[in-house]
């Protein structure tokens, strides 16, 4: 048998090879379930089960896709036949750009907790209500995990309900089980959510409507048949859900360049395929005959031991062909082959509107240069802080709700107000410098605020105390604590 040279290395013998070289999603994969109202939908339950059909075979596969983007398990790489010969290096590199974009830009913007102030001066109580629950649920944690779940998935739940002790509880809903319901009006308001926690392939159903909480008869995965086995009122008045758009479309932050991930992990895969294969270069011998390694099956081995056996024969100017052996192995346009992973790299940072801080250039440009190179993540922050202020009104709204239900604290939800501290190095003794330079005058408190070896309160204890001494006037003493002098010992002149 006689190899074609152009189909050497597909090899003959093979047949249907499958590729698998980035990851699609179906048209339905992140739509939005829209309806009447719940009642009509509770009522036709046949509508409810398309839809926990539709988000359990095709939404749900979508985040379930995202989920392992942001750990780095990418899909693409990982599936499908990548090298044809078995004795071949099939690495499958994986980089973990996901992780890396959603952690920046939640790192970037909830870093820092945000900060939510009460704009009642009348309103100390309820001022004191919501640091409470802050506080008991440890909202600043979840509010970045929220954030984080929103940059991944494209969307992040969190679901409110009172504990056995009457504390208003907020829990983090896992997208994979639970979504949204919508009005079909232009209002598009929330009018419903379906969680489907799913243990030992059981899915647990439950449905929350405005007016209700129904409790669904448990069904084996595939199994898909409705049951409401119990409903009770709904103290909330509203659906106690928020759902956390990261953008108008639900989409993840790094969604949109994922074939350029995949196209990136093939590209470094192949460079460490080709490595290691430079090492197994193929042995080329020039025999008399391959008629004997033919008839005695020998052909297999000496291809599994990467050598390649050539007859000799007679050359164009009727001379024997001289036996001889070398090495053949592809060539490895290096320069090429680096530009183009580059390209691939400068092309996820861009198109995910993040800054590449390996860029060797990045530390040292002009301070205007550096804010032209953040201009995408900042639409990026007035984007997320939009749709992340209106999931957070909501928060209050039905902490609000409940509150007036149980005549307890009054909370106004639209006297709050949220501040968001981008989390981003700041330069900050430089700017001082320039502004005293320019005039400028800054406080000794101020100074003491902006140094990070200590805190103002601490620092200005520590000085009265050591200006503070016996022999001291009282017009000093009053000075320094701000005119006001404590009572003395009239013999030795001592504040008590």
């Amino acid at each position: 048998m006689v190899l074609k040279v152009n189909e050497f290395e597909r090899d003959l013998d093979s047949t249907n090879i499958g590729r698998y070289d980035t990851v699609e999603f179906s048209e339905n994969s992140n739509s939005q379930f829209v309806y009447s109202s719940m009642d009509d939908l509770m009522n036709n339950l046949s509508d409810l089960q398309r839809m926990i059909e539709s988000f359990i075979h095709e939404q749900k596969f979508r985040l379930e896709v995202l989920e392992d983007y942001s750990k780095g398990n990418n899909w693409g790489i990982r599936q499908g036949q990548r090298r044809i010969e078995k004795n071949k290096s099939d690495y499958r590199i994986r980089n973990n750009y996901g992780g890396y974009i959603t952690s920046f830009v939640t790192g970037y913007l909830l870093g820092k907790p945000l900060t939510i102030n009460y704009d009642d001066m009348d309103g100390l109580n309820a001022d004191d209500e919501i640091q409470a629950i802050n506080d008991n649920n440890d909202l600043d944690s979840l509010n970045y995990e929220l954030a984080y779940d929103a940059s991944r998935y494209g969307r992040a739940f969190e679901l409110h309900y009172r504990d056995e002790n009457y504390k208003d509880k907020i829990v983090l809903i896992d997208p994979k089980e639970m979504f949204s319901i919508r009005s079909f009006k232009v209002s598009n308001e929330l009018i419903g959510a379906v969680h489907l926690p799913v243990f030992n392939d059981t899915v647990y159903p439950t449905v929350y409507s405005a007016d209700y909480i129904y409790t669904l008869k448990p069904f084996a995965m595939g199994q898909y048949k409705l049951v409401v086995e119990d409903y009770k009122p709904n103290p909330y008045g509203k659906v106690p859900v928020v759902e956390w758009f990261n953008n108008r479309y639900r989409i993840g932050d790094f969604e949109t360049v994922i074939p350029n991930i995949d196209a990136y992990d093939s590209a470094q895969s192949d460079t460490a395929n080709y490595m290691s294969d430079l090492n197994d270069s193929t042995l080329v011998l020039n025999v008399d005959s391959i008629d004997a390694f033919v008839e005695n099956g020998g052909m297999q081995a000496v291809t599994d031991s990467n050598v390649v056996i050539l007859e000799n024969g007679v050359n164009a100017a009727g001379g024997t062909t001289q036996g001889k052996a070398d090495y053949i192995y592809k060539q490895y346009d290096v320069a090429g082959t680096e530009a183009y992973k580059k390209r691939l790299n400068d092309d996820i940072f861009r198109l995910s509107n993040i800054p590449d801080m390996t860029d060797a250039k990045f530390g040292t440009q002009s301070g205007i240069a550096i804010q032209y190179k953040l201009i995408g993540l900042k639409q990026i922050q007035v984007i997320k802080e939009n749709y992340f202020t209106k999931a957070l009104r909501r928060r209050y709204e039905l902490i609000e709700a409940i509150h007036d239900d149980l005549n307890e604290t009054v909370i106004d939800a639209n006297k709050l107000t949220f501040t968001f501290h981008p989390n981003l190095p700041q330069d900050v003794w430089a700017e001082v410098e320039q502004y005293i330079g320019a005039t400028g005058e800054i406080s000794q408190e101020t100074l003491m605020e902006l140094a990070s070896f200590t805190d103002s309160t601490k620092e200005k204890e520590r000085l009265e105390n050591e200006t503070l001494t016996v022999d001291m006037t009282d017009e000093q003493r009053s000075q320094l604590l701000g005119g006001v002098v404590d009572e003395q010992d009239e013999t030795t002149g001592v504040t008590e």
